[in-house]
């Protein structure tokens, strides 16, 4: 056998001692699922009440609906209903922002900001109220058990600070919502409330 043939099999036989190492590590090594301490630490909150996220204060004010909305001349029409949430941002010490939004119902689906739903909230200096809203298309039977989650990483909530709003709506609300005329979605500001 030559040289070089040994020095392949060699190198082979390395290559299959560290892959079934490997395989073994992995096999011992917690997943995203199986590390409780990852998990993120929610604040519970009602509309109206400041949440401490750390590196900012949040709070929801006010939650709305309809079948359609309206934003920048656009109407967006939906089989279900439309539920916009207006909330207020105040960055602690550096410019921040919420990044993560979305709705959680007791049958544990999630309403997310992708597709046709959205999140407008621009960063804002510290100690500076940012107005923000975003808004879900969530089907009409949801409504009465809806919570928002509001963070400031989009990515990322191990180990991070959330706020879980109970957004308090209930089957009048989703009669409401149903019946409601077109909503305008209402712009974002910076200081003080227009």
């Amino acid at each position: 056998m030559s040289a070089r043939r040994r020095h392949l099999l060699g190198v082979g036989a390395v290559g299959l001692v560290l892959l079934g190492a490997a395989t073994v590590l992995d096999g011992w090594l917690p997943d995203d699922e199986a590390d409780p301490g990852a998990d993120p630490f929610l604040r519970a909150a009602a509309v109206g009440e400041p949440v401490d996220l750390r590196t900012m204060t949040v709070q929801v004010d006010s939650v709305r609906g309809s079948a359609t909305i309206s934003e920048y001349g656009t109407e967006k029409h939906s089989p279900g209903v439309w539920v916009v949430v207006e909330f207020t941002v105040v960055a602690t010490s550096e410019n921040t922002s919420v990044s993560y939004a979305e709705l959680r119902d007791d049958d544990d689906r999630v309403w997310s900001v992708s597709g046709r739903s959205a999140n407008n909230c621009p960063a804002g200096p510290p100690g500076v109220p940012v107005g923000c809203v975003a808004y879900f298309e969530v089907p009409p039977g949801a409504v009465t058990d809806l919570r928002m989650w509001l963070a400031q990483d989009g990515f990322e909530l191990r180990y991070d600070a959330v706020a879980d709003v109970d957004l308090e709506l209930s089957e009048a609300d989703v009669d409401r919502f149903a019946e409601a005329p077109v909503l305008e979605v209402p712009g974002t500001w910076l200081g003080e409330r227009p």
